[in-house]
C-alpha cells in the first residue's frame, strides 16, 4: 500500500485546488471573454481562493461564486463591512456566504431599495458583457455598490 507524508498529502491538495481555480477561470473566461485579457486575473483567484479557505468556506458551490465576484471586483472580501459580515459568529461560513451573496443579487435586483429611484427609473443600470451573463452584470452591479468603477485590474 502506498503511503504518503504530511507534505505530500498537502501538495497533492494544492494541486487539486489550482485545478479547480484554473477550472473556474476558464469558465469565467469562456462566459466573458473580457476577462480573459487580465493577466492578474489567475493570481487574484488564487489569492481570492486561499482568503476563502481561511475565512472557512468549503462548499464548491460557494467558492465557485467567491472567484466569480472576485473576478468582477477584485478584493471584494478585504472591504471591511464584508469582512465583518464574513466573519462574524453563530453560523458557518458557508452559511454567512451564502447569506452575503443572497443579499448582494437582492441589492442588485431590487436597486430602487437602494434610494436609487430617479425620474421613475431605476438609477444606474446592469452593465452586461457581451455574453449577457448574469456574472457579469453582477460584477458592474457590484464595482457600483463598492463604490469602485469599471476600470479593470486591481483596483
Amino acid at each position: 500500500m502506498l503511503e504518503l507524508t504530511t507534505e505530500q498529502v498537502a501538495a497533492l491538495a494544492e494541486i487539486d485546488a489550482k485545478r479547480f481555480v484554473d477550472g473556474v477561470r476558464v469558465d469565467l473566461c469562456r462566459d466573458d471573454p473580457k476577462l480573459a485579457d487580465d493577466p492578474a486575473l489567475p493570481s487574484r483567484l488564487w489569492k481570492a481562493f486561499k482568503a476563502a479557505r481561511v475565512l472557512g468556506i468549503e462548499r464548491d458551490e460557494n467558492l465557485v461564486a467567491f472567484l466569480r465576484i472576485e473576478a468582477y471586483a477584485p478584493s471584494f472580501y478585504e472591504q471591511p463591512g464584508t469582512r465583518a459580515w464574513l466573519t462574524r459568529p453563530g453560523r458557518s461560513a458557508d452559511e454567512r456566504f451564502h447569506d452575503y451573496l443572497r443579499v448582494v443579487r437582492w441589492k442588485i435586483e431590487h436597486p430602487e431599495f437602494q434610494g436609487g429611484l430617479n425620474n421613475g427609473g431605476a438609477r444606474g443600470s446592469v452593465v452586461r458583457g457581451s455574453s449577457g451573463s448574469t456574472w457579469s452584470g453582477l460584477g458592474a452591479r457590484w464595482r457600483s455598490f463598492i463604490g469602485r468603477g469599471g476600470g479593470g485590474g486591481n483596483g
